[in-house]
């Protein structure tokens, strides 16, 4: 068992790391003691229910499942949450307990910063992606028509628990979306090394990307500055999910991101070809598929047709070493020769 400790600005909460979810019960009872509303989504239900229902049996509980997927993290998803609170009569003193991956998280974290202007939240994050990206920093959210993540809230949860036997179930895509992150992580600090990707003990890897975002997010918990380093390969990685129809794992198209601006940031800084290979070797270090079959003119297409109607420039993370990444605002024609 290993705990990590986040300072947020209103209050200090704990990511507990277990092999399994029996000490569940234990760690919520430390920090409260009132009714839960249990959230899942289809998937996460069948999987963790009973065992997570086992863990409940002292307190007042009550469970809501939604499907799975994107679509579930809607407005309607989030009026139909608050409804369930309200019909089951939740006061401030109680609290929701979200199980599943990101889009659970975001939903429960958006809907108890909303509830009553506020109660608690905490998260047992089923996906790796969700453990080491979003179960910290507090950053929650709904999608809109018009896009994802367009109203939302920063809002810290109470407890993370990350069951670390609850990714056993995750098939081989999903394993990989994690790695894309956390391989980003080995480009942010040197914490991370080669070395820990190819070994692969989960609870290793697991606790030193929490420990590398944790001090990101301690250092710019509302996303003004420093923050923003964590988009590392999402820029282009964003456009070639929209680009391949989300054919594509979300760390994948991090990771392929990461391979375009490696190429990018050689131009930029002008360092060696043997520090590109080392950058890339990195990279390399997990074995993902890093061909990027569209051009860069439909690339650069989709990562700027968004911003041209208020600004004639872009930021992009590059990277000038390992564990040496800055933002760069760059005007779109230096932006299309770097590419």
């Amino acid at each position: 068992m290993r705990t990590i400790s986040v300072k947020a600005q209103k209050n200090e909460y704990l990511v507990v790391i277990e092999n399994d979810f029996s000490n569940l019960s234990n760690r919520i009872g430390e920090i409260f003691s009132g009714k839960i509303a249990v959230v899942y989504d289809q998937n996460t239900h069948a999987l963790f229910s009973k065992e997570i229902n086992k863990q409940l049996e002292n307190f007042k509980s009550c469970e809501i499942v939604f499907p799975a997927g994107e679509e579930s993290k809607s407005l309607q998803s989030f009026e139909k949450l608050l409804c369930f609170l309200a019909e089951n009569k939740f006061t401030r003193a109680d609290a929701i307990l979200a199980v599943g991956g990101g889009v659970i998280g975001d939903l429960c974290g958006f809907v108890a910063s909303s509830y009553m202007r506020g109660i608690k939240y905490m998260s047992c994050p089923t996906t790796l992606l969700s453990c080491v990206d979003s179960s910290i920093g507090g950053k929650t959210a709904v999608n809109l028509p018009q896009g994802k993540n367009l109203v939302g809230a920063f809002y810290a949860p109470s407890l993370v628990y990350v069951s670390l036997s609850s990714f056993d179930s995750l098939p081989k895509r999903e394993i990989e979306c994690g790695m894309g992150e956390i391989v980003k992580y080995a480009f942010l600090d040197c914490s991370i090394t080669c070395e820990d990707i190819k070994k692969g003990d989960r609870e290793e890897i697991v606790v030193k990307s929490l420990e590398i975002k944790k001090k990101v997010v301690e250092t710019d918990e509302f996303d003004r500055g420093e923050r923003a380093k964590l988009n590392l390969g999402h820029t282009v990685g964003h456009a070639v999910e929209s680009l391949s129809a989300y054919a594509y794992s979300h760390g994948l198209c991090v990771a392929k991101g990461i391979a375009k601006i490696i190429e990018v940031s050689q131009k930029y800084y002008g360092f060696s070809d043997e520090k590109k290979d080392e950058m890339l070797a990195l990279l390399n270090c997990y074995p993902f598929d890093l061909d990027i079959e569209f051009s860069s003119e439909r690339i650069l297409e989709k990562i700027t047709v968004d911003k041209k109607a208020e600004t004639d420039a872009i930021s992009l993370v590059l990277i000038k070493d390992i564990a040496n990444v800055e933002v760069v605002k760059l005007p779109f024609d230096k932006v299309k020769e770097l590419f």
